[in-house]
């Protein structure tokens, strides 16, 4: 009987303990939030995850625009470019668009309409420049950064690290491109501002799994800053098992980058 009596609390405390532990039920999460001015690490949870590379998905939409408007292939935010009448899954694909809205909508045929202007060996040589990932577009010129998690054929990748990086580099004037790239870039990529006044840039990333497309992938990158405060965040997370949730990755990464950022008193 003593025993139990024992036991018994130790157990709850534990059980107590990983539901606080864990605050992300039926997904494995990383988060990462880094000093922009000094690159140290704020805060961080499940650093291991946090350091290895998944497909850039539509963050890679951040660096294409670079691309785009450093080489000239897109004037300014406005130049539209053409729907080519074939339907996609999302409404709001199937219509004209231009950069801004590109963007917004994350239209993923825009992208691919522009990977092949760019051409290969120019891609390759921004990736590079940019120290994007692992470089690598080998699996095709316009889906390398499409590939699911699980694909065996390699994807254009890159770990929350090296988003945080390129994200405090973007915002600092320290990738090779041209200054008004860099300016218009930074400028699409505003999102929202917080109720206490920080600004939020950044872009959503979605994809689901090869072997169980019920279960999702999800990235949140971006850059948060109030006055002289200056943070890059980088999120993403896989569900564990298939799930019902209809919400892409991408925007269930985001609000999960919210509510960590208004936790730690950044929001």
């Amino acid at each position: 009987m003593k025993t139990y009596r024992v036991i018994m609390p130790l157990l709850c405390l534990a059980i107590y303990a990983c539901q606080k532990r864990n605050p992300y039920p039926g997904k494995d999460v990383c988060i990462l939030v880094v000093n922009a001015r000094t690159g140290t690490t704020e805060n961080v949870w499940n650093e291991k995850r946090c350091r290895e590379r998944f497909p850039a998905c539509s963050t890679f939409k951040v660096p294409l625009a670079l691309m785009a408007f450093d080489s000239g292939i897109l004037r300014d935010e406005k130049q539209t470019l053409q729907w080519d009448g074939q339907p996609r899954g999302i409404d709001a694909w199937n219509r004209d668009h231009n950069a801004e809205t590109w963007l917004r909508d994350s239209v993923v045929w825009f992208s691919q309409r522009l990977t092949p202007i760019l051409t290969e060996p120019r891609i390759r040589k921004y990736l590079a420049d940019f120290k994007y990932g692992n470089e690598n577009i080998a699996a095709g010129l316009t889906d390398a950064w499409l590939k699911a998690p699980d694909d065996p054929q390699g994807a254009l990748a890159i770990s929350a690290y090296e988003q945080t990086d390129f994200w405090r580099r973007l915002f600092d004037d320290r990738l090779p491109v041209a200054a008004r790239a860099a300016n218009l870039t930074r400028q699409l990529t505003y999102l929202e501002t917080s109720p206490r006044g920080y600004t939020l840039s950044g872009k959503t990333g979605s994809n689901t799994y090869e072997a169980d497309k019920n279960r999702r992938f999800g990235w949140f990158v971006g850059y948060l800053t109030r006055g002289a405060e200056e943070y890059a965040v980088a999120a993403n997370f896989s569900d564990l098992t298939a799930t019902a949730e209809k919400a892409f990755g991408g925007k269930q990464a985001r609000e999960i980058v919210k509510a960590y950022l208004l936790e730690n008193g950044l929001w």
